[in-house]
């Protein structure tokens, strides 16, 4: 507290006079941390002001790299869109450092699981972004899409489906209750592939498909 006739520091009265100034709006939660999802479809990265109940995003932008483009036919991801993803990746280091991300957390989903050179490929993503990549399993992404919505609605109740490119993940929510989820072959760049774009081709795939993966993990 400031003696009369003396001028406060700004924030000295609440105790804050040692914290940075913040924009109008952000809260003192720490550094940012950066959100990178490797996905079937599209390479995304996320930038959050910090670890928050509920936070707020900074950034968001999305390549569409199409990594699952001939997986489920070919076995392998694609050389094109590997380049593809890899260019994004060294973009998205660029846009994490200019913002001084503090944590940076990768993920990978059904493209780079399916694929026989996923591992090569996640290598050279871990060495670009500076962080090891978590390979998820297709339970382990359906139960992150449920705790998305556990986390955002109120009370939830019923099933929460995550359609990507490679996969459809599914899995029953209750309040906070979170059953065990189920994976299915059914992204749409799979399904494209395997039926030649053929709607009826696309949708006896879908019928074949109907026993679930249940993935370890």
């Amino acid at each position: 507290m400031a003696k009369s006739g003396q001028k406060a520091e700004p924030g000295a009265a609440l105790g804050r006079a040692d914290r940075p100034l913040l924009p109008p709006g952000r809260l003192p939660c720490g550094p940012p941390v950066a959100i990178v999802d490797i996905g079937s479809n599209s390479v995304r990265l996320v930038v959050y002001e910090g670890i928050s109940r509920s936070p707020t995003a900074l950034f968001n932008e999305k390549e569409l790299c199409a990594l699952g483009r001939s997986v489920a036919v070919t076995g392998k991801l694609a050389d094109e869109s590997v380049a593809k993803a890899i260019s994004a990746l060294k973009r998205f280091r660029t846009l994490a450092d200019g913002m001084k991300v503090g944590k940076v957390y990768v993920l990978a989903t059904a493209a780079a699981r399916d694929a026989e050179n996923g591992p090569a490929f996640l290598q050279e993503a871990e060495r670009i972004c500076g962080a090891p990549v978590e390979l998820l399993s297709g339970k382990r992404e359906a139960h992150l899409s449920a705790m998305g919505v556990v986390s955002g609605f109120f009370r939830p109740d019923g099933v929460t489906g995550d359609l990507g490119g490679g996969s459809l993940e599914l899995v029953d929510v209750a309040k906070k209750r979170i059953a065990a989820g189920v994976t299915y072959p059914l992204g749409g760049i799979r399904l494209q592939d395997v039926s030649d774009r053929s709607i009826k081709k696309a949708g006896s795939s879908a019928t074949n498909s109907r026993t679930p993966r249940r993935s370890k993990g």
